[in-house]
């Protein structure tokens, strides 16, 4: 009896991940908001400059790309820019419609940690 019970649980949580990782590339939400990425984090400090302590705050939420299984694509954003103009950003598409609040923006691939960054509207913003 529970031998059934749980080999049900995890065949559905295996169906949830199969559904995530196989959503076309534009077709997905995406993930929930979470801390940067390390290897993104890594960019934005040491090819844009950036200030680390600003960087480490910033959260990003990233979808399955079309390009590939180990493939995201992210936005970075600043969560406390969000919530001061009353944004609730609950996942990728929570951004389509304010391009302003994300300050990078590009792919990663989580299985070699290799980057693709590149500056967003919000970005543009803050440097003038």
């Amino acid at each position: 009896m529970f031998g059934k019970l749980f080999k049900r649980e995890d065949q559905t949580k295996h169906e949830k991940q199969v559904a995530t990782v196989q959503a076309p590339g534009g077709a997905g939400k995406g993930e929930k908001p979470r801390d940067i990425h390390a290897a993104v984090g890594r960019e934005l400090v040491v090819t844009y400059k950036e200030d680390p302590d600003w960087v480490w705050k910033l959260k990003q939420v990233q979808k399955p790309s079309a390009q590939g299984k180990d493939i995201r694509e992210f936005r970075a954003y600043d969560a406390s820019m969000a919530a001061g103009r009353g944004v609730a950003v609950r996942d990728f598409g929570s951004l389509d419609n304010h391009p302003e609040l994300i300050v990078y923006h590009g792919w990663l691939n989580k299985k070699n940690n290799d980057v693709q960054v590149v500056a967003g509207m919000g970005e543009q913003q803050r440097a003038s």
